[in-house]
């Protein structure tokens, strides 16, 4: 069961994640849809920026926040939703309403199967996760009203589709460790942040 939680949870982290988000962005520019490639972009960006900028204020104000038994919010859940989410909106705008349910709906259970993984390996606790989540749904929500102005036009939803299962292949197993480098970081901001002792 750990072992099968780990291949799981591996679909979350950003060496996975990132990389898919590349291949979505160039598929855009390649279609010759810029606004659409540059509204994922932002998505991408400020997902992480949002995620990121959070771990450092719980990490370096714990003894202050601590009430919300938040120490590190989960980035695999914020950018699997965020990332996860948004590809199944860009394919289900170019397919019929059956078909873009059950691409919601798969989308829907890796994104929870990620997030349920995260707890129950001892990474994250409910708070954590649920914050997150709220991140990640934020950028979905953001992306989202892109495509209300028009869906993306001659997008090959089959070949990016196989494109991305070869780039969360390629890429499963390897890690994205930042959460060192982001406890350092927090860890001298609450030397530099008097509120934050």
């Amino acid at each position: 069961m750990h072992r099968l939680l780990g291949v799981v949870t591996d679909c979350g982290d950003s060496a996975v994640t990132l990389p898919l988000a590349l291949l979505v962005f160039v598929v855009l520019l390649v279609v010759h849809e810029r606004r659409i490639a540059l509204r994922w972009v932002l998505m991408v960006a400020g997902c992480g920026a949002a995620i990121g900028a959070l771990k450092l204020v719980f990490g370096a104000c714990t003894p202050r926040l601590g009430f919300l038994h938040i120490v590190s919010p989960s980035g695999h859940t914020a950018m699997s939703t965020g990332i996860y989410g948004s590809l199944a909106l860009l394919f289900g705008s170019s397919l019929r309403p059956a078909s873009r349910r059950a691409i919601t709906t798969a989308a829907v259970l890796l994104i929870a199967v990620i997030a349920v993984s995260r707890v129950l390996l001892h990474f994250h606790d409910t708070p954590e996760i649920i914050l997150g989540l709220l991140v990640g749904l934020l950028a979905v929500a953001w992306f989202r009203a892109a495509l209300r102005r028009g869906p993306p036009r001659g997008l090959p939803v089959a070949w990016l589709a196989l494109g991305g299962l070869a780039v969360v292949l390629a890429m499963h197993g390897t890690r994205a460790n930042v959460e060192p480098d982001v406890r350092a970081l927090a860890g001298w901001l609450r030397l530099s942040v008097p509120w934050c002792r």
